[in-house]
């Protein structure tokens, strides 16, 4: 009896259990790089869109600087675009405030007005996650 238990005894290599636990482990680092790689996908997805958001700002300031002062989309109050630009499946909303007033240094004559156009871009993000960039901007007379 002592013969036989000595001669498996003697074997090299793995058991059952050394091999699952090294697969659960394995598994186990597997889920998690997965999950990373979700997250990446998820920031690389919100950072194209705080990309394109910015852009359709720029080309929206950008627009409104070169109008006319005395121009309706630079009227006193709170405009929104007719229509709005998309990219990527994701519609972004532009919207603008104007506020005119005198620059701070000035005798409040007509001739040296300001504007002050404060613009918004909002979109909803895949996970329903509202969204918005700003941008401010003056115009003068």
């Amino acid at each position: 009896m002592y013969r036989l238990f000595k001669r498996f005894s003697d074997r090299n290599g793995f058991t059952l259990i050394e091999v699952m636990i090294a697969i659960l482990i394995l598994a186990i680092g597997m889920m998690a790089m997965a999950l990373l790689q979700i997250t990446a996908i998820r920031g690389g997805s919100f950072s194209n869109q705080i990309t394109q958001a910015s852009i359709f700002g720029q080309d929206k300031i950008e627009e409104l600087k070169n109008k006319s002062y005395t121009d309706t989309d630079l009227s006193n109050g709170t405009h929104v675009d007719n229509s709005p630009p998309s990219a990527n499946g994701v519609v972004f909303t532009r919207s603008w405030t104007v506020t005119e007033s005198n620059p701070p240094s000035t005798t409040g004559t007509a001739s040296s007005k300001m504007k002050t156009i404060d613009l918004r871009v909002s979109w909803t993000g895949p996970q329903g996650n509202s969204h918005n960039v700003q941008f401010s901007t003056i115009v003068y007379q």
